[in-house]
């Protein structure tokens, strides 16, 4: 099913258009895997070393995703010739929209798909953003109810303070609130008891969003293999002392390769997908639990309300006393990822794809190349009550999507046997020729009747009007059963006027068909052009 991409840029790269994809980016998932592969081979000074950051890695996995082919995975990123595939989302409410584990799927589908075609191990990583601080983005979540209807649930936190996800421990009493909420908005099915019981094992006093999502993450994808990264974790921030001090220390030359960059985007007619203050640093700093944006003044780095100001010789000074407090920006992410993994190819949505266009020259001031970049794998589900409903009426999810009011209101209209729009239609013209011929006359003989005979001519077609919208209600009322249809439709395939994907919570169709509900995407041939397909349940 088409979906149009709203970002010009990122469909540009997605059809292949030579001269954006030579001009903004590095590589192609068409046609360079040989030439990202060589580079690997040839940059392994670049990156951080494999068996330290495999340690790291698998301590994280010991604490959320302890199954056994994760574990293995990491054992092979440790071989020279492995590769990776990563992309990553920050971690939401129950993993958030279906889109969060539609990246783990791509993430875990591409792997197979590159360890086939290239004969030597790719390993898939999942970047958990815990270090983002914009928790309003991650706090909430939307479920389809039984009535039916859109519910957002939401969980309240206790603090102000703008820090990192991953250090921002909810309560019990807030986990139980909306622990309750999506039991109760949830219909009752086989699966839900087993489904509910392991959210009230995961979602513990203290949890995080980010680890309670990493849980379940690992326990619906690590037996695929899946490998999962926070990218808060402190340990995590020693290996990356190395990298943040480069970053610090060509600041100067990163700015001009954004600014080329940008100028670069803009002049092809694009617009940024990803805004910054012009004198942004692209780093953040941890103070007093406050996640806060550095800005540069030449050798001077504050924040906008003063509340730092380091030298950057001070600032160098804490970054060796205290790696754990240093957090890289949507700019600078992607550099950090190649300095940590031999990145074969990033999976990104499509404003992902636009802001990275927005990096290519800050990669090579840091003596790398930027990884391939492959769309994500969308879907929308498509349940076999609502199947029939589409055979039912006509159409197809894509009617539902893009002429949704048209192919309703069509298919009222057939269900008018008495043609009431032509009925009064007719009425109306009929009875508005004829009182404007007998007003003439009235007027001419007497003039002094001719204001009121106006207005009266107005409120009779009003109330030939008020009756044809009474008669209009009347018919819906008439098939509010079918119209009742309608709307399921569109809930659960265009909900909020948007993707599926976007909007809907996963334990929607856990509920319905159980924890393996996605199966049919893990065998889905892999695809990497922005194709969206429907996934019959």
């Amino acid at each position: 099913m088409p979906i149009p991409t709203q970002q010009d840029l990122s469909r540009h790269y997605i059809e292949r258009n030579g001269e954006i994809i030579h001009k903004l980016y590095e590589f192609h998932p068409d046609e360079d895997w040989d030439k990202r592969v060589q580079w690997i081979d040839e940059s392994h000074s670049t990156r951080v070393n494999r068996s330290e950051l495999a340690e790291v890695l698998e301590r994280y996995q010991k604490l959320v995703n302890p199954a056994p082919e994760a574990m293995q995975s990491l054992s092979r990123l440790k071989e020279e010739e492995a590769l990776v595939i990563v992309g990553g989302q920050q971690g939401g409410l129950f993993m958030g929209p279906l889109l969060m584990i539609y990246k783990a799927i791509s993430i875990i589908r591409m792997s197979q798909e590159a360890e086939q075609r290239l004969g030597r191990p790719v390993v898939p990583v999942f970047w958990l953003a815990g270090e983002d601080h914009d928790y309003d983005e991650v706090n909430h979540t939307y479920v389809l109810t039984t009535d039916p209807a859109i519910q957002r649930i939401r969980v309240d936190k206790d603090t102000d303070k703008r820090m990192p996800v991953s250090q921002l421990h909810l309560s019990d009493e807030a986990w139980q609130a909306v622990l309750q909420e999506l039991e109760t908005s949830l219909p009752q099915s086989e699966f839900k008891p087993i489904m509910m019981d392991r959210l009230q094992r995961i979602c513990s006093d203290g949890r995080s969003l980010t680890e309670a999502c990493a849980l379940m993450l690992g326990q619906l994808f690590g037996h695929y293999g899946l490998v999962l990264l926070d990218s808060a974790d402190p340990l995590l921030r020693r290996l990356e002392q190395p990298m943040f001090e480069q970053l610090i220390l060509k600041q100067a030359k990163l700015h001009e390769a954004v600014d080329h960059s940008e100028r670069n985007i803009t002049e092809s007619g694009y617009t940024l997908q990803a805004v910054h203050a012009a004198n942004s640093a692209n780093l953040f700093l941890v103070e007093d639990s406050e996640r806060l944006l550095l800005l540069r003044d030449e050798d001077v780095y504050a924040d906008r309300q003063g509340r730092v100001s380091l030298t950057q010789t001070e600032l160098l000074q804490r970054l060796e006393a205290h790696p754990e407090q240093f957090s890289n920006n949507v700019l600078t992410r992607p550099l950090m990822q190649d300095y940590l993994f031999p990145v074969l190819g990033t999976v990104l949505g499509p404003g992902e794809i636009a802001y990275w266009a927005q990096t290519k020259d800050s990669f090579h001031v840091c003596g790398m190349r930027m990884p391939i970049l492959w769309p994500r794998m969308g879907f929308t589900c498509v349940e076999g009550t609502l199947q029939k409903l589409l055979q039912k009426y006509g159409v197809e999810a894509a009617d539902i999507c893009f002429r949704y009011e048209e192919k309703r209101d069509a298919w009222l209209a057939l269900q008018d046997q008495i043609h009431l729009d032509d009925r009064f239609g007719a009425l109306k013209e009929n009875v508005d020729t004829q009182y404007k011929e007998l007003l003439s006359v009235i007027t001419e003989a007497l003039p002094s009747l001719g204001k009121l005979g106006q207005t009266n001519h107005l409120k009779v077609l009003e109330q030939i009007d008020f009756l044809h919208q009474r008669a209009q209600d009347a018919l819906s009322k008439q098939h509010e059963t079918g119209l009742r249809q309608w709307e399921r439709l569109k809930l659960a395939i265009w909900p909020l006027d948007r993707p599926q994907e976007r909007v809907l919570n996963p334990l929607v169709y856990e509920c319905r068909y159980g924890q393996d509900w996605f199966a049919p995407m893990m065998e889905a041939p892999v695809v990497w052009n922005g194709e969206h397909r429907l996934v019959s349940l």
